[in-house]
């Protein structure tokens, strides 16, 4: 490799003195560096549609959005610290331990000095199981512009198992629809927004359910959707349980 530069926001190797006749092929090592990684364990939970939008859905639709909550799954990935002196640009990355394959993942840009995953595999010997619940209802909790809305309160756990024999790290995600309102063991909470980050539809534009039903004014008026973060660290054959609450408000 004769050089590599940036140049505005593209990064160029240089390769000089190589040729190929037509219909040649040609695999070329450009670079390579060694760096730190981290095993990460990863459990993102959406939030499935309120009360008013499953009335509304056909038989298909139910079952649609049951197979997208059943698509929830503590994912298995590698944190890399890209310490060299070139970025990691995207494409397909192949993970490999001791010579043998472990998986084929999708490497995203990752700039120098920062950090990016790449997806290994499910944590089958991770399991997970989410309970959620209705704690109260009040059919008349505000009055706006003349119309009463009502507000339900809930709350939920998620209890996580590692059968794994070693220690995991964990980050979980929980997305709630309405306002969330409590954690426990230190999670982090905070409301999205709604408008510009769409973050919380988990890596798609949207929903395939969302484009189902007009929502209306008043559902930003009071509602909106929550996020809470946890970094738990579980030891072998132990199990824990995270607990939130928030509320909703229909009419």
């Amino acid at each position: 490799m004769a050089g590599a530069e940036s140049r505005e926001d593209l990064f160029l190797f240089t390769v000089e003195h190589v040729t190929l006749k037509k219909g040649q092929r040609m695999v070329l090592p450009i670079k390579e560096f060694e760096l730190e990684y981290r095993d990460v364990y990863t459990l993102d939970l959406p939030f499935s549609p309120p009360p008013e939008v499953w009335r509304r859905f056909n038989s298909e639709q139910l079952d649609e959005v049951a197979r997208l909550a059943g698509m929830s799954k503590v994912m298995h990935k590698i944190r890399l610290k890209n310490t060299s002196d070139c970025p990691l640009t995207t494409a397909p990355a192949l993970i490999l331990a001791n010579d043998r394959l472990l998986a084929q993942g999708m490497m995203k840009y990752t700039s120098i000095g920062s950090e990016g995953d790449v997806t290994v595999t499910q944590a089958v010997d991770v399991k997970t199981e989410k309970k959620d619940k209705e704690i109260n209802r009040d059919p008349k909790a505000v009055e706006w512009n003349g119309d009463w809305y009502g507000r339900i309160d809930l709350t939920g756990r998620i209890k996580i198992t590692n059968y794994h024999d070693k220690a995991v790290d964990l980050e979980v995600t929980r997305h709630v629809l309405g306002q969330a309102d409590e954690c426990d063991q230190q999670g982090q909470i905070e409301m999205t927004n709604v408008f510009e980050d769409l973050s919380f539809l988990a890596g798609t534009n949207r929903p395939h359910w969302w484009r189902w039903h007009s929502w209306p004014h008043w559902w930003y008026r009071f509602n909106g959707v929550g996020r809470i973060r946890w970094k738990v660290r579980l030891e072998p054959g132990k199990n824990t349980e995270l607990n939130y609450a928030w509320h909703y408000y229909w009419r």
